[in-house]
């Protein structure tokens, strides 16, 4: 690993700390809600989805582990666990948004979706400066921007969810008006 990537991978996580603590300082108050016994049963269940999805991920990585795949495969076995990892709270994550469990009650959504934003826009920008570097290492797909990119596409993926979630919601209650 070169030092000046060494340096600016360092200097980004603790740009990126700073920005988390004070999204955290300040948005603490207004993204704190409760959730119900309902809500917290569909949680329940969500982590227990997610947990048998990475378990059967992990199962099959072993499998290809065992055959060597990942020799063959253009991707690299770190980026291969962290899908396996981000599959998991995709998981969690549209099951309780598409049971309504996925904010609490008195949850203030806007701050959430605002700070949703800020992790898309910095792990695309992220991403994409890693893909001018090299997205390819030794033939497979590297860690760093391809993991960025990922997880930037998990977040628009639940952004889209939760729009869509809301807009039927707004829909049925216009309906149930009339």
């Amino acid at each position: 690993m070169s030092t000046s990537y060494a340096t600016g991978l360092a200097v980004g996580i603790v740009t990126a700390l700073i920005i988390f603590a004070l999204i955290w300082k300040f948005s603490k108050k207004s993204m704190k809600g409760t959730f119900d016994e309902r809500q917290e049963l569909v949680r329940g269940r969500g982590y227990k989805y997610a947990c048998f999805t990475m378990l059967g991920l992990m199962v099959l990585d072993l499998l290809l582990e065992g055959y060597n795949a990942f020799d063959t495969l253009p991707v690299s076995r770190t980026l291969a666990i962290f899908f396996m990892i981000l599959a998991g709270v995709m998981v969690y994550a549209l099951y309780c948004i598409k049971n309504d469990s996925y904010f609490g009650v008195g949850t203030d959504v806007r701050t959430y979706r605002a700070v949703m934003w800020i992790v898309i826009v910095c792990n695309a920008v992220s991403g994409f400066t890693g893909l001018r570097s090299g997205a390819m290492e030794n033939g497979k797909l590297s860690f760093g921007p391809c993991a960025s990119l990922l997880f930037c596409l998990a977040f628009v993926i639940i952004m889209i969810t939760i729009r869509v979630k809301q807009s039927k919601m707004a829909k049925e209650e216009a309906e149930d008006e009339m």
